[in-house]
């Protein structure tokens, strides 16, 4: 009789400790569920707040740009765009103007940007065109931005060191290292095929004439590279 009695006493213990478990397995699941049901509101609301905050970063950043070239003057080079249009000259009888001309062309290659090059040293088409935008005789470098003008190499050099330059180049593509021109080898401009670089002919009546197929130089522009 009382090893009956023991083993019911034991019988009612697993069922109750059957029971507890079933219930602690129950309550751990609903805590486990909540919890995850908080993770994932948290991220939602995570996500859904950088979304929020890098669009409004996007915008920041093109409202500032467009304030930052609201302080230059609106001057568009022609097949300027959205481009670098950069005036420069590749000859050093004026050491300062050559050596100005480096400076900017060192800091558009370091920023790896593409930029559109006008020696008016080779084509004097190039000195008036400069010339006609600025509306005044002017001595490169001189640069233009997204049809703004920047100014020259002490304008240029200032924004660099304050950081607004290279906010002035954000968007524009960069600078892509192509293979060498097999016809020019990079200079862009070639001799003149017709007057073999003296920029004059001789006429039928026996005088000198201007050659009408290249510029001063007696150079014309690359057609594979320009």
């Amino acid at each position: 009789m009382e090893r009956s009695v023991k083993k019911l006493k034991l019988i009612t213990s697993v069922e109750t400790l059957k029971q507890a478990i079933v219930l602690h397995k129950s309550n751990l699941d609903r805590t486990i569920i909540h919890q995850r049901d908080e993770r994932l509101a948290e991220t939602s609301d995570n996500e859904e707040f950088r979304t929020r905050t890098t669009l409004e970063d996007s915008d920041d950043q093109e409202l500032h740009l467009e304030e930052l070239l609201s302080e230059f003057e609106e001057n568009c080079a022609a097949r300027g765009g959205d481009s670098i249009v950069f005036y420069t000259t590749s000859i050093g009888g004026v050491r300062k103007t050559f050596e100005d001309c480096r400076k900017v062309r060192f800091l558009l290659e370091n920023h790896k940007v593409s930029f559109r090059e006008r020696d008016i040293s080779m084509n004097c088409e190039f000195k008036e065109e400069l010339w006609k935008l600025l509306g005044k005789k002017v001595t490169p470098p001189r640069l233009f931005i997204k049809c703004r003008y920047i100014g020259g190499a002490e304008e240029v050099v200032a924004l660099n060191e304050n950081g607004k330059l290279k906010k002035l180049l954000e968007g524009i593509s960069s600078a892509v290292r192509s293979r060498r021109c097999d016809r020019c080898e990079n200079e862009r401009f070639l001799m003149c095929w017709n007057c073999n670089g003296r920029s004059r002919v001789v006429a039928e009546d026996g005088m000198w004439k201007r050659c009408k197929e290249c510029n001063e130089n007696g150079l014309v522009k690359c057609a594979l590279c320009t």
